[in-house]
């Protein structure tokens, strides 16, 4: 058998969002509006692979038998990894795919996510089809259908990318990935759009102190669990998840404002960073997880680690709220 002349590029594939309508079901690609086109810049997939079990080796024998190995198709989860242009609209797309608000207000509150269950064959719109349109083998394309965002990370930083926002969400499936021809999309939406910039920051607030920032980082992240398996195609039942932890740093000059804020008290303390209006980002309760210095030639700066909190009188209360209109 010849070997095979055709390859692929990184540089000729688009990636969609697709919003579904029940689980285990791809979006259709005759829906109107139903998917998204993203501002990727990178991208990883995975390949069909199931984790491989092998017996205990029998005593006296110094090799492995094939009859004591087996591929395991029930523990199937494939991870998807998206870095992207920071702008609202992927901003918004990303926060409902994670937790459910994505109308610009994108607050994460206590009590979310609304949606808790997760059920082959179940109305749910939670779950996105994630389409890599040329990204097949065969001159076709690539699709994970019911993935469920586990992570969403935004970052900027002086001199980093020319100052630009990048954002990178990590989705996981339990559904094996597909490749065929998905069809022409009908009035898929864009996510392209300004690329949100730390040079255009206004709001530079930590504990109440005013600092000025070089760098920061937010990430709101969770767990996605795969429920047993189907016997005919082994995909899950359904999904668990676990609870949201949202961390991130704010590194910053090092002077008397920054040496001021709190990092050992136990008390939480407010966070505000951003521009308004265009990108905001606020937690009402962060503590500082770890301080770091770096006496640097350009000038003394502080690292902070932080870890936002929602505030225990009410579990509707805010975690963290990113605004982007």
């Amino acid at each position: 058998m010849a070997i095979n002349a055709k390859f692929q590029s990184k540089s000729d594939v688009e990636v969609y969002i697709g919003t579904e309508i029940t689980m285990g079901t791809a979006t259709l690609h005759n829906t109107s509006g139903a998917f998204k086109l993203l501002p990727v810049v990178d991208y990883s997939i995975s390949d069909i692979q199931a984790p491989l079990g092998v017996a205990p080796q029998r005593a006296g024998s110094f090799g492995q038998q094939e009859s004591g190995a087996r591929h395991d198709r029930t523990q199937q989860m494939f991870e998807i990894s998206l870095t992207m242009h920071g702008t609202a609209g992927v901003i918004d797309r990303m926060c409902l795919a994670l937790f459910g608000d994505g109308d610009g207000n994108n607050d994460l509150l206590g009590s979310m996510p609304t949606v808790t269950k997760y059920e082959h064959s179940q109305s749910n719109i939670v779950p996105v089809t994630l389409l890599f349109k040329n990204g097949g083998t065969n001159s076709n394309d690539l699709h994970y259908l019911s993935a469920m965002c586990t992570s969403l990370e935004m970052s900027y930083g002086l001199g980093a990318d020319g100052g630009a926002l990048s954002c990178t969400a990590t989705f996981v499936t339990g559904y094996l990935p597909v490749q065929s021809t998905f069809g022409t999309l009908t009035s898929p939406t864009t996510g392209a759009g300004v690329v949100l910039n730390i040079n255009d920051m206004d709001i530079q607030s930590l504990g109440g102190q005013d600092i000025l920032i070089n760098d920061f980082s937010l990430n709101i992240s969770r767990s996605v669990t795969r429920i047993s398996y189907q016997a005919s195609t082994f995909a899950p039942y359904g999904y668990s998840i676990g609870m949201y932890e949202v961390t991130g740093t704010v590194g910053c000059k090092r002077d008397a404002n920054s040496n001021t804020i709190a990092t050992n008290t136990g008390a939480g303390i407010a966070l505000n960073v951003g521009k308004a209006s265009t990108f905001e980002v606020t937690c009402p309760d962060v503590m500082i997880e770890s301080l770091g210095t770096e006496t640097a030639d350009e000038g003394w700066k502080h690292s902070f680690g932080y870890r936002a909190f929602y505030a225990d009188a009410s579990d509707t209360a805010s975690i963290v709220k990113i605004e982007t209109a």
